[in-house]
């Protein structure tokens, strides 16, 4: 499986896509992009070969440009069952898609479950469950490469996501970076900023740092 990075813009997070048989995209955007974000894609891989889109969070900068990127591939979305229901009824407030000016889109979601494994041709993603930032918080965990997608539980300069947002627990939060710092993990690619290769146990140190000193 191949990684690659798609840096946000402005308030967008980052998108990624892994490359393998049956390739996974991984969050969409608040959608202002979606058209450049489709076109580098598919410059990558054809877009109707994409069958997965996969969100982290149901942030709007994250899930905002699902109903495009759903449009374009045929694919279908999935996001975490803590956060698909309410998401599916509408509910903005969960999504904050009024902090970015912004109406929540009808979109239909496939619920995942909390362990669930995602074949990526020869590699497989299990679904870890992080809430902190928001309840159905995920993470991608691929045990053989030691990487992990982690939306906005962990960043690479030692921040953490946010938890003063509809949903967000801080001690949620501090379990799940716990969980993530037993994965003996190597690679790390946040929801927004820089990812890190080799060395994701110094940023998780330093988000742990943060955290108890009081941020």
């Amino acid at each position: 499986m191949k990684v690659h990075y798609l840096a946000g813009v402005g308030y967008d997070s980052n998108v990624y896509l892994l490359e393998d048989e049956d390739p996974i995209v991984v969050d969409t955007g608040t959608g202002m992009y979606a058209d450049t974000i489709l076109e580098e894609l598919s410059r990558i891989v054809p877009l109707k070969k994409v069958g997965r889109i996969v969100l982290t969070h149901c942030h709007y900068d994250h899930l905002g440009g699902a109903a495009e990127f759903q449009k374009a591939t045929g694919a279908k979305v999935y996001l975490h069952e803590a956060e698909a229901i309410p998401i599916m009824a509408g509910d903005s407030s969960l999504a904050i898609s009024g902090m970015f000016g912004q109406k929540l889109k009808q979109l239909k979601l496939e619920p995942l479950k909390t362990g669930q494994k995602l074949k990526c041709g020869s590699s497989e993603l299990e679904v870890l469950h992080t809430p902190g930032h928001s309840p159905g918080s995920i993470v991608l965990h691929d045990k053989e490469s030691r990487s992990a997608i982690v939306g906005d539980t962990v960043f690479c300069d030692g921040g953490v996501g946010r938890w003063d947002l509809p949903g967000g627990d801080l001690g949620q939060l501090i379990s799940s970076l716990k969980r993530l710092g037993e994965l003996e993990l190597k690679n790390m690619y946040p929801g927004h900023g820089s990812y890190a290769e080799g060395d994701a146990p110094m940023h998780l140190r330093l988000a742990a740092k943060y955290i108890e000193e009081g941020y």
